[in-house]
């Protein structure tokens, strides 16, 4: 008989074309899409808790959301239905019954962000490097100059690990929200004619992957070093910060829970991280 209960979804998506994760009035957003198709195909309204928002335009490979069934549909036919109602840029890679007390963002403890850069050949201006980046990359990659400095932005990496006021390198964060976060590692790793910036933290502020990926870049290119970070972050001033990276480049890795419920989510965007 079908079991009515909490349910967790593991997804995929684009973030091209939408505003971000939360719903937003009369923009489209990842939230609004899933919540949309679940309320039709459940016929019951119907709110996803999703683990954490990802700004407009960013991917995610391994999105995890939790959501109360009130039908108990099993979770193969939930997934593969779900998944007709969802526009192509948004796929349910796995749906499971967890207990009523899982809550996929309060029951996080950590996520992996990475940050995709392309490494152009061209020696000419701004304009040349990003008409080099070829098609197939344009929507995934940020184009630089392949002559970055990768053992200086190791060391500046180094210096970021920990637990830090990330003031200076996020957004503007709500009245009362820590602005403390553990960056447990961060990784300048190689790939075919590119480098991915690869963050693990206990959470993550807003915009601060994508600040921590455009101050890495600056001490590639030599306008910062290594020993610029502690400054930086001892300032908590967001105005001294780097340039924030374009979002299109970035993407949700996997989100990390503790005992069983670890078991499901991370495994779809390990498999295509490859």
């Amino acid at each position: 008989a079908p079991v009515a209960g909490r349910r967790r979804l593991v997804l995929q998506y684009d973030g091209a074309g939408y505003a971000g994760w939360q719903v937003q009035p009369d923009r489209p957003t990842i939230q609004g899409e899933v919540q949309a198709a679940l309320s039709r195909l459940l016929e019951a309204p119907i709110t996803i808790q999703g683990a954490g928002r990802t700004d407009a335009g960013v991917h995610a490979l391994a999105q995890v959301a939790h959501f109360d069934d009130p039908r108990g549909w099993p979770a193969v036919r939930l997934r593969s239905a779900l998944n007709g109602w969802l526009p192509p840029a948004i796929r349910v890679v796995a749906v499971d019954s967890v207990p009523a007390s899982f809550h996929a963002l309060h029951s996080a403890t950590g996520k992996t962000y990475f940050y995709q850069l392309y490494l152009s050949p061209e020696r000419g201006g701004r304009a040349a490097v990003e008409a080099s980046l070829p098609p197939w990359r344009r929507a995934t990659f940020y184009p630089v100059r392949d002559d970055l400095d990768r053992a200086a932005m190791r060391a500046a990496a180094a210096r970021l690990v920990g637990r830090r006021d990330f003031t200076a390198l996020s957004k503007a964060m709500p009245a009362g929200r820590s602005t403390v976060k553990e960056l447990r590692a961060l990784r300048v790793l190689p790939m075919a004619h590119g480098l991915r910036i690869v963050g693990s933290a206990d959470g993550f502020l807003y915009g601060m992957m994508r600040l921590v990926a455009g101050l890495l870049v600056d001490v590639g290119r030599g306008r910062l070093s290594a020993e610029d970070v502690a400054p930086l972050l001892e300032s908590r001033d967001r105005s001294r910060a780097p340039a924030s990276l374009p979002a299109h480049a970035l993407f949700l890795w996997r989100v990390r829970y503790e005992g069983a419920a670890q078991r499901a989510e991370s495994d779809p965007g390990a498999r295509l991280l490859s």
